[in-house]
């Protein structure tokens, strides 16, 4: 008698490596591209959140101020504790209170007011060079955001300001 061995053919062998082929150039290109994807989205987003860590703190330094002066390199904000000096450099700014934060932004055409009187050039007093508006513009990908910050002043700081306003 002659025994059969069960087998597969070449042939069948031959097609079941293509599909297994196929599928795992399909995953792997399907990897790569949502690899590649999502290290731009991360990228992206590590930067976006520079723009939004700047703008949250120098928000709620604007807020928590009881004056802001213009200095030669950008502005200081004191309050009853504390001073905080933002520099303002054409790669990034830097905040330097308790501990110094850089923050990796390129900021230009930069405008500071009082009362909505321009202030260009750095004055002899701190009260010469108080500020209630900043302006200035982030390049951030090739794409241009303004930034805006207004200090509300309380009417106690600005009697404090003039004594004599009060009568």
């Amino acid at each position: 008698m002659k025994k059969t061995v069960n087998a597969f053919t070449i042939l069948e062998v031959t097609i079941t490596m293509l599909i297994a082929g196929l599928l795992i150039g399909l995953t792997y290109t399907s990897f790569t591209i949502v690899s590649k994807s999502y290290r731009a989205f991360k990228d992206k987003n590590d930067r976006m959140s520079v723009l939004v860590s700047l703008d949250h703190v120098l928000a709620r330094d604007f807020d928590r101020a009881d004056i802001i002066i213009k200095a030669p390199d950008g502005i200081s904000i004191k309050n009853s504790n504390q001073v905080i000096k933002y520099i303002f450099n054409t790669d990034y700014v830097t905040r330097i209170s308790t501990k110094t934060d850089t923050f990796k932004v390129q900021p230009v055409e930069m405008k500071t007011a009082f009362e909505n009187m321009p202030l260009t050039e750095v004055q002899a007093s701190d009260e010469q060079n108080r500020l209630d508006e900043v302006a200035f513009t982030v390049v951030f990908l090739d794409q241009k955001i303004p930034y805006h910050y207004h200090k509300q002043y309380s009417s106690d700081n600005l009697i404090k300001r003039n004594p004599d306003a009060g009568n």
